[in-house]
C-alpha cells in the first residue's frame, strides 16, 4: 500500500468539520496531520475531535515544521489566495474552497502563479447537481 497523503488544514471554522469527516472516510490513504487557524483554541477543538497532532496559529511555522502533501484551504474567502501562493511555494498541492479569489481575473492570476509549483483544485459542493449545472 502506498503511504498515506498527509493533508493539513487551513481553517478551523464550522466547514471544517465537514471536510475532516470526508477527509476521514479516506481510511488509511489519508494522515491528517495539522490544523492552522489564528484562533488556536477552536483548531484545538478540531485537533482532538478528529486525532490530529498538531495545531498552529501561523501558516510558516505549519509550512516549515510539518511534511505536507496536500492543503485544504477552508479558511475566511479573503486568505483563500494567500494560502495558495504559501502552499504553492512549498510545493504542497492545494484543495481551496470556493471561492478561490474575488474576481475571475485574480483567480487566473492565482492559477498562473502556482502553475508548475503544485496543483490546484477549487472546491465547489455543487457542481454536479442538476439544479445548480441549469
Amino acid at each position: 500500500m502506498p503511504e498515506p497523503l498527509k493533508v493539513a488544514v487551513a481553517g478551523a471554522g464550522m466547514i471544517s468539520w465537514y471536510h475532516l469527516v470526508g477527509w476521514r472516510s479516506l481510511g488509511e490513504r489519508v494522515r491528517l496531520v495539522a490544523v492552522c487557524d489564528p484562533d488556536t483554541v477552536r483548531a484545538a477543538k478540531r485537533a482532538e475531535e478528529f486525532s490530529i497532532p498538531s495545531v498552529y496559529r501561523d501558516a510558516d511555522a505549519m509550512f516549515a515544521e510539518e511534511k505536507i502533501d496536500a492543503l485544504d484551504v477552508i479558511s475566511p474567502r479573503q486568505t483563500h489566495a494567500g494560502w495558495v501562493d504559501a502552499a504553492a511555494l512549498h510545493g504542497i498541492d492545494v484543495l481551496c474552497q470556493k471561492p478561490m479569489t474575488p474576481t475571475l481575473a485574480e483567480s487566473e492570476a492565482l492559477v498562473r502563479r502556482v502553475t508548475g509549483k503544485s496543483r490546484l483544485m477549487a472546491h465547489e459542493n455543487w457542481r454536479f447537481r442538476p439544479w445548480y449545472r441549469e
